[in-house]
């Protein structure tokens, strides 16, 4: 399928309504995508970027930037850090910038009348135009005693009821938690969505930041929480399968390859400050394709890392949306302040599961979950 139909059909799917089958007088609460304005990402980008520069020589490679203070979470609607360290969200709960958390649950919907009574049957639904949930893409939100990261997410492995995603090694150590952020519609301070959160898996395995190639994470969902999982990378379809051809794409003078598998355009998904959060489709040339790493030139920005790329094609003929790997470190050059640089991660073959296969079209809709 190319890509001209993959777009048809998402424009397609974006004007209708999501609209999830439940059982009748049930209460559904419908958690959809979180996002900001351009000139508050613009400001995350802005403050990411100076910590960047300020903290790594020119011309080097650098972990691509996840941690969040006090005046990013502010123009993100959340409190500061002190508030937040070592938080749970269990369930969808609305956090509000003063600090007022509201567990979103069956017997309590909290403000905006989303409550239920007692025995009435409840459940959350967490997929809309925006492709919110835990699939290839999706925003992700490290909340440790410690710090607040933003990632994306990459590559879902494992098999139903069983599934895993993988990001950033640097994004996360093992025992950590990774949570989801979204928005429930009638929720807003001063004209902005309240931001809620939810806690969805746990890290299993990181190797921290280990170094191109070699920086990696799975995070393995909780049980009840595995209904909010589609392998199937937002907006781009896939990925079916794992790329594995190795080479360069240029010669030492200059010259492209004749193999046309290393001649491959990245298609990758993900929640950057400034240019995706929201959440944006971007596409990139491929440099080189190494056993445990990979590089190409595209649109890149903090909150991008972990997030996944696919290959539009693969090793062989007919072979679409196979699995490249997980986006991890950046060049830093003055190419950055205008949004786009080159940028390296870790091949899809190094990290220690099973690839779940995503579909080629890409807008499967998770099952709703039950409330507690």
């Amino acid at each position: 399928m190319g890509v001209r139909r993959i777009l048809g059909t998402v424009l397609g799917c974006a004007v209708l309504a999501v609209v999830v089958a439940a059982p009748a007088q049930a209460h559904v609460l419908q958690v959809s995508e979180f996002k900001l304005s351009d000139a508050k990402l613009a400001q995350i980008r802005q403050h990411q970027m100076d910590r960047l520069l300020a903290t790594h020589r020119m011309h080097t490679w650098a972990p691509i930037p996840t941690r969040l203070t006090d005046s990013d979470l502010k123009l993100m609607g959340l409190p500061p850090k002190r508030f937040l360290l070592g938080k749970r969200f269990p369930v969808p709960t609305a956090v509000y910038p003063d600090g007022h958390m509201v567990r979103l649950t069956k017997a309590k919907g909290g403000k905006g009348g989303h409550g239920a009574t007692a025995g009435t049957p409840a459940t959350a639904t967490f997929a809309g135009t925006g492709f919110f949930g835990v699939r290839p893409g999706a925003w992700l939100l490290t909340v440790t005693d410690q710090e607040i990261g933003w990632c994306s997410m990459a590559h879902v492995y494992g098999t139903p009821g069983a599934y895993q995603i993988s990001t950033a090694g640097h994004c996360g150590k093992a025992g950590d938690i990774g949570t989801v952020i979204g928005v429930v519609g009638d929720h807003k301070v001063a004209g902005q969505s309240v931001p809620v959160l939810v806690d969805f898996g746990k890290y299993s395995k990181s190797t921290g930041d280990a170094g191109i190639g070699r920086d990696w994470a799975l995070i393995s969902v909780f049980a009840q929480d595995q209904p909010m999982v589609t392998p199937t990378m937002a907006f781009w379809g896939g990925p079916v399968g794992m790329f594995t051809t190795n080479g360069e794409v240029f010669s030492a003078n200059g010259t492209i390859t004749a193999n046309p598998a290393l001649v491959q355009q990245i298609i990758h998904y993900g929640h950057g400050a400034g240019i995706g959060a929201g959440g944006t489709p971007r596409s990139g040339t491929a440099i080189t394709w190494q056993s445990d790493n990979f590089s190409f030139f595209g649109a890149i920005t903090p909150g991008d890392s972990g997030s996944g790329s696919n290959t539009v094609g693969g090793d062989n003929i007919g072979d679409e949306r196979e699995a490249a790997g997980i986006n991890t470190h950046i060049y830093v050059d003055p190419s950055l302040k205008t949004g786009v640089g080159f940028l390296a991660g870790t091949r899809a073959t190094q990290v220690g599961a099973t690839l779940a296969n995503g579909q080629l079209i890409p807008y499967p809709i998770p099952t709703p979950i039950p409330l507690p």
